[in-house]
């Protein structure tokens, strides 16, 4: 009998954790199933030829740079302290700024090119990933 009764405590032990990961499939913390934990103020801006900028500031201050691209073409950031709550990225083309990890300031130079630029900038906190994305005439 006691034997019967150890060997069933120990089974429910064992297969007690596999019944409640089951239950955690509709949870918030699920890969790729994460709410936004970052809520930025927009995620587009469009901009005339001419230099311009605009400031986004996000809810949240956890999230960390996840990369930039200009036109597809990604932009080297391994200079940078990806996580750092101020950080300055500084291109020919453009200007992405960090402050107070809540706001961040983009600029675009001037496009003196005869072509539309398209300046992507992708955040990530935990497994929760938003992007920003400038678009500047030609």
């Amino acid at each position: 009998m006691k034997l019967k009764l150890i060997f069933g405590l120990l089974l429910s032990v064992l297969f007690l954790p596999l019944a409640s990961c089951d239950s955690d499939k509709n949870g918030p913390n699920i890969e790729g199933k994460w709410d936004d934990n970052i809520k930025l103020s927009q995620k587009t801006a469009n901009f005339s030829s001419e230099s311009n900028s605009v400031t986004i500031t996000s809810e949240y201050d956890g999230w960390w740079l996840n990369g930039i691209a200009l036109n597809k073409v990604g932009v080297d950031l391994s200079n940078i302290n990806k996580i750092s709550k101020d950080f300055v990225v500084t291109n020919s083309e453009f200007q992405v700024e960090r402050k107070d990890g809540k706001t961040i300031i983009i600029t675009m130079n001037k496009n003196a090119t005869n072509a539309e630029r398209v300046l992507s900038i992708s955040l990530q906190n935990g497994d929760f990933f938003n992007s920003i994305n400038v678009v500047q005439a030609k």
